[in-house]
């Protein structure tokens, strides 16, 4: 049996798990993407970002089996695509990634294909 000062620190971690859950949905809510923001060229290498566009070429690096996915003339890196990518040119697709630069041309990086969602 709980002591009356361990009850009560029971219902505080109680309310308080609680309260961070229920923060955490409101965040998913209101910031689906994580709080991306729209891509454009001057944005920062490392800044979280989301594009809509038309799929305009998708191809596999030749080493590593990575695809690159070109939308709307940029491009998007996504690691270990390859196998996985049913993307095809004309579809339109929303992309969330970081802003990174390779070769001197700004692209986006994705964790992976289901950080592309083709829209309906």
């Amino acid at each position: 049996m709980l002591t009356r000062p361990e009850r009560r620190a029971v219902v505080i971690m109680v309310g308080v798990i609680l309260l961070l859950a229920a923060l955490y949905a409101g965040m998913m809510v209101l910031f689906p993407d994580g709080g991306a923001v729209f891509y454009q060229d001057d944005r920062a290498d490392g800044t979280l970002v989301y594009l809509e566009g038309v799929v305009f070429d998708t191809k596999i690096t030749s080493t590593g089996g990575h695809l690159i996915v070109n939308v709307s003339g940029v491009d998007v890196f996504v690691p270990n695509g390859g196998s996985e990518s049913v993307l095809l040119p004309g579809d339109q697709v929303r992309v969330l990634g970081t802003v990174d630069t390779y070769a001197g041309k700004k692209e986006i990086t994705t964790n992976g294909i289901s950080d592309i969602t083709i829209l309906v």
